[in-house]
């Protein structure tokens, strides 16, 4: 703790009350909260009293590391390091019955939840222009984010179309119970509910946590709050983490106004800013300031850094989006041999998805070694998704929707005429999907090839889950036996052409036992419905962490997937009107919201900071002119070098600057 300075050891002091702890960028929050709980246990308190929660399996994983390097292992054992959903998961699996809810429940992923959505809008005749089916299940999530039922989205929605996305969210809410499904905004919502419903639940689990710390707080949405605020209760040992400068997620549910108003929930509360960057040099962090200061709304903070000022930022203009890609691959190169870093040491940062195919095309073109976060990652390949909804199917026999994937796969003579009579027979009777296949009653109603595969399906589903994953352990053992006895692998070869791709698919599921050989090995004793909670509770960084990224290779990633990285050097692609800010954000009035990701992307640089724009892109079949970002023109011009790929390095007058961009 000698090493900490100032204001960094009045947090890590400050055990009692409230706390609201504003760490600017690179200023060391995770050092903080680590040392804040060691002293707590210093202190004697009780490790099990302490509940930290954030939002990644991986930061709590790293979280609960260092504490145990701090203090000693197992230390950290009896806390309760965790993300928001695992905590709730938790919760509910001990006391979810209350709610009319089984403890077997299973957690639906979002390709589930858009299929059950889909469905249910064309039963309510919800089809044609202005039906969209992501439109609506974002909607329905952002209303449990606000802890909004159905009534409350009806009257408090200012959507258009709020009663028709009610009717579907009320109808989606009553399907998912009956197969014991819960989505992840559900474990929020429940936990809630459950507490507000039985105020003896809520009171042990007051009883059991004294002290709660939360990070990431800006990115905390209104049923997050609630939770927290009703588990705090009287004593009120709430310490919350953020920086409302970087609260850049908005768009799926998070509210700035947590963090701006603390203090009016904890009137008390101390106020802590931690402004010293360890990161970035003097440069960038000026840059970030003045650029950040024009959002009026915030908790004013200056970071500042002891290292030296720096290189000047560069504004590149190019002629388009080709030569801006080609530009940014060559850059690279030179900069990595210039001061010989490795690939990894630099980012490509882009504010829309769609900007990184022209950024591939060139590093491909220049062979320079890349990966594109966000892509499709290993756990969500239709092979691995098909396996994991077998175990599913076994698991839990009211999973409709894990059933009705992987019925006919690999094809097994069970055809779409089938699949309709055996829904409707759902609908009249009121019975989950596998009972039913494995009722002859129900089976002489279908036509006679399909009946009996169905029958031959249930019969092995009811096998492995009453007489092999019934008893915990040997998990691996156990889904290939499952996968063999379908002959799912050998499949394969039937479902996907040519033979590579098949292969190619196959070797996938034959990782994914591998990855189950890992659980088993971690978790002696190991359920089947631990590891599908395991797979479920999955965050993006989780599955960027098992997707093979290489060990040397440039990062291309959005900027908000780049939020809590950092890079010896960055490169911002795009930095132009209508797209950084984006246009559609503009449009909804988040002009404020877009300028706190231009400062997440500014504050990833550590060394070097190069901001790349381009005269013109194309739209289709045009080139369309674009203009410089007015961000551009909100940062300071004694920081930012204007110039073109070819004079890169010759430094502009600030008059020059400024006339650069008026052209």
């Amino acid at each position: 703790m000698a090493k900490m300075n100032e204001r960094q050891q009045e947090a890590v002091d400050c055990l009692d009350g409230a706390l609201l702890l504003l760490a600017g960028a690179g200023t060391g929050k995770t050092t903080v909260i680590v040392h804040r709980i060691a002293n707590l246990v210093m202190h004697q308190v009780s490790p099990s009293s302490i509940l930290a929660v954030t939002f990644t399996n991986k930061a709590a994983r790293e979280m609960r590391e260092r504490i145990d390097a701090m203090l000693g292992p197992g230390i950290a054992k009896p806390m309760t390091i965790s993300t928001f959903h695992a905590f709730c998961s938790t919760v509910l699996r001990k006391h979810i019955t209350k709610l009319g809810y089984s403890r077997n429940f299973s957690i639906a992923g979002e390709g589930y939840q858009q299929g059950l959505i889909n469905e249910i809008m064309k039963e309510l005749g919800q089809v044609g222009q202005g039906y969209d089916t992501t439109v609506w299940r974002n909607r329905i999530s952002l209303a449990k984010a606000e802890n909004w039922w159905p009534d409350d989205l009806r009257e408090q929605s200012p959507y258009s179309r709020a009663g028709e996305v009610a009717d579907v969210y009320e109808r989606y809410q009553t399907r998912m119970r009956l197969m014991d499904l819960l989505d992840f905004d559900d474990l929020l919502c429940l936990t809630v509910k459950l507490w507000q419903d039985f105020p003896d639940v809520l009171a042990g689990y007051r009883e059991k946590y004294h002290y709660i710390m939360i990070d990431e707080y800006q990115d905390t949405n209104g049923v997050q709050l609630k939770l927290m605020t009703m588990l705090a209760g009287e004593h009120g040992n709430i310490a919350v983490v953020g920086d409302d400068d970087q609260s850049i997620y908005g768009w799926r549910g998070a509210n700035i106004e947590n963090i701006l108003h603390f203090d009016t929930l904890y009137p008390h509360a101390k106020v802590i800013r931690l402004e010293q960057n360890y990161r970035s040099t003097n440069i960038i962090l000026k840059t970030a300031n003045e650029l950040i200061a024009h959002n009026r709304e915030r908790h004013v903070k200056n970071l500042w850094s002891s290292q030296e000022q720096g290189e000047p930022i560069r504004a590149v203009r190019c002629v388009d989006e080709t030569a801006e890609a080609e530009f940014i691959a060559r850059s690279i190169s030179e900069n990595r041999k210039k001061h010989a870093l490795q690939w990894r040491n630099f980012a490509v940062l882009f504010r829309s998805a769609r900007q990184s195919r022209v950024l591939e095309e060139a590093f491909r073109k220049q062979r320079i070694p890349y990966v594109l976060v966000g892509g499709t990652s290993f756990y969500e390949r239709k092979e691995n998704l098909d396996a994991i909804a077998f175990l599913e199917a076994v698991q839990n026999p009211h999973n409709d929707l894990a059933f009705l994937r992987v019925v006919n796969v690999p094809p097994r003579g069970i055809g779409d005429t089938t699949i309709e009579k055996l829904r409707a027979l759902r609908d009249e009777t009121h019975r989950n999907l596998q009972s039913l296949a494995s009722d002859e009653t129900a089976l002489a109603r279908l036509p006679a090839e399909g009946a009996a595969a169905l029958r031959e399906f249930a019969l092995v589903l009811n096998d492995f889950r009453e007489n092999r994953f019934s008893q915990p352990g040997m998990l691996h053992d156990k889904t290939n036996a499952l996968f063999q006895r379908l002959g799912y692998l050998d499949g394969l070869a039937k479902m996907y052409k040519p033979r590579e791709n098949a292969l190619a698919r196959r070797e996938n599921v034959l990782e994914l036992l591998n990855s189950i050989a890992e659980f088993d090995q971690q978790n002696h004793g190991g359920t089947l419905e631990a590891l599908l909670e395991r797979y479920n509770l999955m965050d993006a960084n989780d599955r960027a962490d098992e997707h093979g990224i290489p060990q040397d290779a440039v990062t291309l990633m959005t900027v908000h997937a780049a939020k809590g990285l950092e890079f010896d050097t960055v490169y911002v692609a795009g930095m132009e009107r209508d797209l950084f800010p984006h246009e559609r954000a503009l449009e909804e009035g988040n002009e404020a919201e877009e300028r706190r990701l231009c400062y997440v992307a500014i504050t990833r640089a550590k060394r070097e900071l190069y901001l790349t724009y381009a005269e013109k892109r194309r739209d289709g079949k045009v080139m369309r002119p674009h203009a410089p970002s007015k961000f551009l023109d909100e940062m300071p011009k004694e920081c930012v070098s204007f110039c073109k790929p070819d004079d890169l390095y010759v430094r502009l007058s600030s008059a020059d600057a400024a006339a650069f961009l008026l052209s």
